[in-house]
């Protein structure tokens, strides 16, 4: 049986796969900008969520097993910081669905993590855990094209193509530690170009 670092990078070389596939499909396939999301839910079902025990799988096993695979865990670069987030529109159920999402544009691409996936202290945990997180308001040069910055994404992670296993890295660290998830986990994956084109991508196909 792997352990819990070899299951861990292993999940993180499913997600820097993914991600590489959209750098080549915005580039050479469609030449444009396009979309992935990874979701605890399949997006073809009404299925919801039902939490299982082993999400409260104990700190110490997932901080150490972050540790043993070589990837930064829960570092607070400054805890005296106080960040100005909104004050609204956070998840507020324990039913809410999860879900991490990515945008790819010519010269870079970047993760989001909209306010209804988050409760806000673990917007502040993001923000303080991770680097090169930022507030969109505070930085609306790296506003989508038609995106609701005021309503809808508050956390953004910019990336240079080429460096797909740091921003696989980091959705590891939201999955299973920020949110507990169990390193075996099935995600959904779907993915999409954002001009409409009908591609036969990921939809709601299988990611554990």
């Amino acid at each position: 049986m792997n352990s819990y670092a070899e299951e861990l990078n292993r999940r993180i070389g499913q997600f820097t796969k993914i991600l590489k596939k959209m750098h080549r499909r915005a580039h050479e396939e469609i030449h444009g900008p396009c979309f992935a999301i990874f979701a605890e839910d399949d997006p073809r079902s009404d299925r919801r969520r039902e939490k299982s025990a082993a999400v409260q799988m104990a700190e110490e096993l997932i901080l150490a097993g972050f540790a043993d695979a070589g990837v930064d865990s829960i570092t607070c670069m400054d805890r005296k910081n106080e960040f100005d987030l909104p004050t609204e529109g956070w998840g507020s159920s324990d039913s809410m669905s999860r879900y991490v999402q990515f945008a790819f544009e010519e010269k870079w691409f970047c993760m989001d993590m909209p306010l209804q996936t988050l409760y806000r202290d673990e917007g502040e945990t993001i923000l303080r855990s991770r680097r090169g997180f930022f507030y969109l308001a505070d930085r609306p040069e790296f506003t989508l094209q038609g995106e609701d910055v005021d309503d809808f994404d508050p956390f953004r992670k910019i990336y240079v193509y080429g460096d797909e296993r740091s921003a696989a890295e980091d959705m590891a660290f939201i999955w299973f530690q920020l949110w507990r998830f169990p390193i075996d986990s099935c995600l959904y994956a779907t993915a999409r170009p954002f001009n409409g084109q009908k591609v036969r991508w990921e939809s709601g196909t299988q990611v554990r």
